[in-house]
Parts: structure tokens; sequence; C-alpha cells
């Protein structure tokens, strides 16, 4: 009687703690904030759901119960789903890390996707614990383009350090150049690095001022032609960077030797106003990345060390021609005849070769100046010199000493050799035609006096003075003539 009455209160704390339990477990599956499916192991269908499923999916309760996972097209990939299910009901557990579901708006969400299998209640069942990692992944995803941005801003780093460093080793030979020639050789190789995929060149502005000529080239093959109309070129009409990116384009320049297929930059090189040349490329691409210098960018920098130091070389040259030359004649002045001489001089005695010195004197230039005045005169000097450069050889030297006396320098030139050659300038000058407005004047005589080394003398000095000598003889005897100088006897 006692056990009877003691056997539903000794079972009945069980079955409260069963039930406490499930109301426990009930609980955190349904207030779990990642998804929880249960299928049927035989069938796949989905007997149960958590609330959190239905916010993740959209889909109703009802909607996904009584399912297969592909029917509702959460997964895809259905054959897919049923080998994943055979790989399960096998092993009792799947995993992916990040898995696309697709809610009911067919939105895609990634998930990290856990299955596995237990019994209950004497049968099989699935449960499938759903993770969202939609905003876990879109922050791995950030983190991995802000990492790819990074290796492509230090890969551009090193390119632009590389660039720099070029280009600053261009700038550095380029401003120890001394002659335009050897600012040509540094360009055409310097560029050639700085722009090695690249085919271009550099042209040159010729003092006519109506076309360039082509100094430097580099890449497989030359791009512009030895020589081209200014015209030809936008960015030389315009005195801006004329950059095509598509070759089909109406605006092309016309100086390429052949139909341009291609990209291509030209950048004038100006300076204050002035045309100095040009640089062309021809297959630059345009790099427009927000971390990269453009190739446009990179052509003026170069443009402006080339420019910097044709510029400077310019000024000097011209600086050089203005201390060393007349600026009425054209002719060295006498500056640089003292300079030279001595040089000539020891240049003749090393080699054992002859030296002539002719003083020439254009007769009665005061008179004409006085008659027709020094406008007239000028006329006369400037045409006296444009003979002298014409008719003498390249390794003559022609001066104007002062006034209207000229020294010449003839080197490899015996007495006789100098003395005939002077005659025959002489005879020259008797045949000038001077014009001065519409006046046309008539013939204009000269007398000349000749000395030689080493007959005469071993400096600059003793030459000098036995030629002056000779010319004071050839005025004396009646001027229209030239004289060799004869020592006085004592």
């Amino acid at each position: 009687m006692t056990d009877k009455t003691n056997t539903p209160t000794k079972h009945k704390p069980a079955r409260e703690r069963l039930r406490a339990s499930e109301i426990r477990y009930r609980r955190l599956f349904e207030a779990a904030r990642d998804g929880i499916l249960i299928l049927d192991a035989g069938t796949r269908e989905i007997r149960d759901l958590n609330p959190y499923m239905v916010e993740l999916l959209g889909f109703s309760h009802a909607e996904l119960l009584g399912k297969e996972l592909w029917q509702i097209g959460l997964l895809k990939d259905a054959q897919a789903s049923r080998d994943a299910f055979r790989e399960l009901e096998q092993t009792g557990y799947i995993r992916y890390d990040h898995l696309p579901l697709h809610t009911k708006e067919g939105k895609s969400r990634e998930v990290e996707f856990v299955s596995n299998v237990y019994e209950e209640d004497g049968h099989q069942v699935i449960q499938c614990n759903i993770r969202d990692i939609s905003e876990r992944r879109h922050a791995e995803e950030l983190v991995r383009k802000a990492n790819d941005e990074l290796m492509v801003f230090v890969a551009e780093l090193q390119r632009r350090e590389s660039e720099m460093q070029l280009l600053n080793r261009m700038t550095d030979l380029l401003q120890t150049c001394n002659t335009q020639e050897e600012a040509y050789k540094v360009i055409a190789l310097q560029a050639g690095e700085l722009f090695a995929a690249h085919n271009g060149c550099v042209a040159i502005l010729h003092p006519s001022g109506q076309h360039l000529e082509t100094v430097a080239r580099w890449g497989d093959q030359a791009p512009v032609g030895p020589s081209f109309p200014l015209e030809d070129c936008w960015a030389l009409r315009r005195g801006t960077p004329h950059e095509v990116i598509d070759p089909r384009a109406r605006w092309l320049c016309r100086h390429f030797v052949q139909q341009i297929e291609t990209d291509y930059l030209c950048v004038p090189l100006m300076v204050q106003g002035e045309i100095l040349g040009l640089l062309s490329l021809v297959g630059a691409a345009t790099r427009r990345g927000p971390h990269q210098v453009s190739q446009q960018q990179l052509a003026v920098m170069a443009g402006e060390s080339i420019k910097l130091c044709l510029s400077n070389l310019k000024l000097r040259k011209k600086l050089h021609a203005q201390a060393t030359h007349d600026p009425l004649t054209g002719l060295f002045n006498r500056r640089y005849l003292e300079d030279t001489l001595g040089r000539e001089l020891h240049r003749a005695h090393r080699r054992n070769s002859p030296l002539g010195v002719a003083m020439l004197d254009l007769d009665h230039f005061k008179q004409f100046n006085d008659s027709f005045g020094h406008h007239a005169g000028d006329s006369l000097l400037r045409e006296l010199g444009q003979l002298l450069r014409d008719k003498l050889r390249k390794s003559d030297i022609s001066c104007r000493y002062g006034g209207e006396e000229f020294v010449l320098i003839l080197p490899d030139s015996s007495l006789a050799d100098t003395q005939q050659r002077v005659e025959q300038i002489r005879g020259l000058i008797k045949e000038l035609k001077i014009r001065h407005g519409d006046r046309l004047f008539g013939a204009i005589a000269a007398s000349a006096g000749v000395a030689g080394a080493p007959e005469h003398g071993s400096t600059s000095h003793e030459l000098l003075r036995a030629a002056d000598n000779a010319l004071y003889d050839a005025k004396q005897a009646g001027r229209d003539r030239v004289v060799v100088y004869q020592a006085k006897q004592s």
C-alpha cells in the first residue's frame, strides 16, 4: 500500500526536470541569434525552425515547414545540396565556413552552416545551425580590398621612385653637358630608360623657325622623320601637351613617318613662350590610378629637364658668341684672337707645320664713312665679314681687330700660300657691291700685310707686329696691295 502511494511521487521530480529542460531548450531555440533548422533525416523535410530563421530568410514559418531546402530556393545548386546530405548521412557532420543562402527577396547572405545528425524519439533528425556572417565577410572584403590597394600603392611608390631616380639622373647628366651634341646623346640614352616601353624622340626647332629637326630617338622604331614643319604638331600649335588615346581621333599630328595606330603624346618644349622643340612618345599608355603619376605628367617633368638644359646651352652659346665675336661682322673679336693665336702657334710648332698671319685694312674707310655715313660703313663691314666667312676654310680664323682692320690666321699655310690666298681675298673685296638703302656703292680697295711662323717669329706679339709692319709698308707703297714682311736691315 505504501509503495503504490509513493510511486507517482517518486517519478514526479524526474518529469518536472525533463519538462523544465525542454522549456529551457525551447527558450534557447527561440531566442537564439543563430538560425536553427530541424530536418527529418529520412525525408529531408523541415520539421521545425526558430524565429531567427524567419527573420534571416524572409520566409514565414508556414512557408518553410515540410519543405526541402532546395525546394524553396535557399540553396541554388540542388545537386550539390543532395551530395552534401549524402555526405552528412555517411559522416554525421558537415560544416561550411561560408555558404551563400538566398532570401525570399533574392538577396544573398553569407552564412556559416553546420549540420549534424542525432536520434530523437527513435528516429534520426538533422539539425542545421546557420550563423549570418555577411557583415563579417563584408568587413573581411573591405580589409582585403584595402590590402590590395595598399599593395598597389606600394608598387606604384616603388615604380615612381624608380622613375624619379631615372629622371634625376637624366637631369644631373644634362646639367653637366657642355654642348648640344652631348645633351642629345644623354637624352636618347636616359629617355630610352625612362620611357622603356615606348618609341620616342626629341626634335629641336631649326634656327629658321620654320621646321624642327629630330636630334634624339629611342625605342624600336623612329616615330618621327628627320625633319618636319612646325605646323604638323598640334602640341606646338597650341603650346600645351597633346595626348591622343584613340588613334581614330580627328586631331592627329602629321609628323609621324607612318599612319599612327596607337596612342601617343606630344609635349612642347617652350621657355617664356619661345619654342625650343618637341618631346614625342608613341604608345604612351595613360595611367589613371588614384596613386599613379600619369605618363603625361612624367613626360612633362622630363620635358622640363630637357628644355632647361637646351635653354641653358643656347644661352651659354649666345653669351660665348657675344664674348668672342664682333656683333657687327659676325667675325671673331680681338679678345678671341689673343686667346687663339698662341694656341695655334703651339699646335703648329708641335706638328712642325707653317702658320700664316695676315693683317688687312680697308683703304680710305674713314673717307667712305665721312662721305656716305656710318650706316653705309657698317653695311660695308658686314659684307666684308660675310665674304671672309664664305671664302676662308673652316680651319682658318678671321677676326675683326679694330675699326676697319682684320686679322686672318691660316693654319698649315706657307708664306707663299698665305700671300696667294690673301691676294684672292683682296680681289674679291674689290668686287663687292655694297648696297645701302637705294644706293649702290662702287669698288672698295684693301691693303694687307703677311707674316708667317716660324720665319717671322714664334710668339703672337712677334707675328702680329710683323704683319702690322708689312701692312704699313703696303699703305706706304700706295695701298691696294699685299706685302710680305721683310725684316729691316740695320
